[in-house]
């Protein structure tokens, strides 16, 4: 299978696959709990250069990231993802303690979907990603700059 057909999790009739990408194993859980709750399988990395990994091997419906994270940041997975055609269309919600406008900026700059502040609120967290993974979203084709 090419890059560019490489099917999710989704499209198979399994539930929506979700990578929760956090450097605080605490965040990574809060996240995972709300996420299994609302039906997603969920997977985790400990920082942007895992993740990047781990999308190259594994098909996700959407990626929950945070910002600030050693080895790799947020910015920069999101920005690498972008630019590869097997992942560029996977959803992106960035999860950061920043809330200052720059950082939405950024963000949505660099390819985010959505940005959301820690700690995120669990009902708002669950209805975003079941939109975000909906199989009447329409598909990202190229990255948003």
């Amino acid at each position: 299978m090419t890059d560019d057909t490489r099917p999710t999790s989704h499209g198979q009739g399994r539930a929506p696959a979700v990578l929760v990408v956090d450097d605080s194993a605490t965040i990574r859980m809060y996240h995972r709990q709300i996420l299994t709750e609302a039906g997603f399988t969920v997977q985790e990395a400990c920082n942007g250069y895992e993740a990047l990994e781990l999308t190259l091997v594994e098909p996700f419906d959407l990626l929950v990231v945070d910002i600030n994270m050693p080895v790799m940041d947020g910015y920069t997975l999101v920005e690498s993802i972008r630019r590869k055609s097997a992942v560029r269309q996977v959803p992106v919600i960035m999860v950061s303690s920043e809330a200052e406008l720059v950082d939405y900026d950024e963000a949505y700059s660099r390819g985010a979907d959505l940005y959301v502040v820690k700690p995120a609120d669990p009902d708002y967290l669950r209805q975003v990603a079941l939109a975000l993974t909906s199989p009447d979203r329409p598909v990202r084709t190229g990255p948003r700059r």
